[in-house]
């Protein structure tokens, strides 16, 4: 799959069908949008997606209420699987903020695209101040016929949204079954191991430590989790329990993910690690004494390996 970074786009491409949208997690909403784009090309064409980063909330709200369900590179190979040719990875900044819908409709997606087909969400909407919508498309295309519009209905789980924002509560709630179920997959992060105080090596379980803070606002607690060591030779999936949170056993405030692998004593510092989020064991607690501590997290990882997911 082909990424650009402007509008400027080899011939090939012109002409395409192209879903429209961040797709921030390409959730099971999000696969029928650009899988209905797919179906409409029917071969016959190339099919795009055009979205932008950063995410356009990131933009507006620099607060931490949001957090990215999947950086560039997890929805990149997402949308790859899926089949899309290319990828309008497009920086969203304030030029792009102050365009007018009917400038980005005539300007980018006819004139620079040429674009033979545009597919949305049913809430898409687009221009400044976000004053353009599935409407506004919908009647220029008919008015015009210059591209043809889809707009793909609301997706839904026995009445529940299924949104990017309803995935981040499920998950800042704890709430990981559902949260993977709206995604198809499991929920996963991608960090570099740092260097630890050791701890967890202290009472027996030596862990790998990231920092995910400013990727996530993930419920503190215990997960069973799939680990892959990125830009390695091992290629072997690992298995392993994870605590993310602030330790309050040892008095700490910072949020810190702490994995530990079973059956796995490598050096992995520096690198890279895929975590899969499987299954929330329990919320995060202070215990009375290291001993409580130690007892508790055997007791967890017996819960794990029993587990018929393991």
């Amino acid at each position: 799959m082909k990424v650009f970074r402007s509008f400027r786009i080899p011939n090939v491409f012109l002409n395409s069908v192209i879903a429209i949208g961040n797709f921030d997690g390409v959730h099971i909403g999000h696969q029928k949008v650009i899988r209905q784009a797919i179906k409409i090309s029917k071969k016959k064409s190339k099919v795009g997606v055009l979205t932008f980063e950063p995410h356009p909330k990131c933009f507006f709200r620099k607060d931490f209420f949001f957090f990215r369900l999947s950086p560039f590179k997890v929805k990149y190979l997402l949308l790859k699987q899926m089949g899309v040719d290319f990828m309008l990875n497009i920086k969203f900044n304030s030029t792009l903020v102050s365009v007018k819908p009917i400038d980005f409709i005539e300007d980018i997606l006819i004139k620079k695209l040429n674009v033979s087909h545009v597919v949305t969400g049913f809430d898409f909407v687009f221009g400044n101040k976000q004053s353009g919508n599935v409407n506004t498309m919908n009647s220029y295309s008919k008015k015009t016929s210059n591209f043809l519009f889809t707009e793909v209905p609301e997706l839904k789980i026995k009445e529940n949204e299924i949104s990017s924002s309803q995935i981040r509560k499920n998950l800042r709630n704890g709430n990981l079954k559902k949260a993977n179920k709206m995604l198809s997959r499991n929920w996963q992060i991608i960090s570099r191991v740092i260097s630890g105080e050791k701890k967890a090596r202290q009472i027996g379980f030596k862990t790998a430590n990231m920092k995910i803070k400013d990727y996530c606002d993930l419920y503190y607690g215990v997960y069973y989790v799939n680990v892959e060591i990125l830009n390695s030779n091992f290629k072997k999936t690992l298995k392993g329990i994870a605590n993310y949170g602030v330790k309050p056993t040892f008095d700490k405030n910072e949020p810190l993910l702490e994995v530990h692998l079973f059956d796995f004593e490598k050096n992995i510092y520096g690198k890279k690690l895929k975590v899969d989020f499987i299954k929330l064991i329990r919320k995060e607690k202070k215990f009375e004494s290291i001993e409580k501590l130690k007892d508790q997290i055997i007791k967890d990882i017996n819960t794990i390996k029993n587990d018929r997911f393991f």
